[in-house]
């Protein structure tokens, strides 16, 4: 089935690990095969993963996009998963989840899943106060 992605002026997309940018106005493709594909606002850094969740959601973008490594960034994303769940109890569904998908092959699916994951760290962290704050 193909997919339609209508691209915004300067939008970024990545196919199969090319870095594609929207040069003028609006622009609609469509993808007739099955292809790698993120938009820009699903696309992170790998100098803005920096944090446990971030890096989880950085290793599953690099494992979807980069399939030819998939060994390498499947090591790292279970090395990442046991120690988020190890220090985060609360977030066992979610990595539960992402392992799912991971087990059949749905790297897509986990990737979308690790969204979630950065909601709860946020959450987390939320809750955590600053120490130094409370002495003021």
């Amino acid at each position: 089935m193909p997919l339609k992605i209508t691209l915004a002026p300067e939008e970024k997309i990545i196919v199969n690990g090319a870095v594609l940018a929207n040069a003028g106005g609006h622009a609609t493709i469509t993808v007739l095969n099955q292809a790698q594909i993120l938009r820009g606002k699903d696309i992170l850094t790998q100098d803005d993963a920096i944090t446990p969740a971030t890096r989880i959601y950085y290793v599953l973008q690099c494992l979807y996009l980069f399939p030819d490594r998939a060994a390498d960034y499947r090591k790292a994303a279970d090395a990442f998963l046991a120690d988020y769940a190890a220090a985060a109890p609360s977030g066992a569904a979610i990595i539960d989840t992402i392992n799912k998908h991971l087990a059949t092959g749905a790297v897509y699916q986990a990737l979308r899943s690790a969204k979630k994951l950065l909601v709860h760290e946020k959450e987390v962290l939320d809750h955590v106060s600053d120490p130094a704050s409370s002495r003021l």
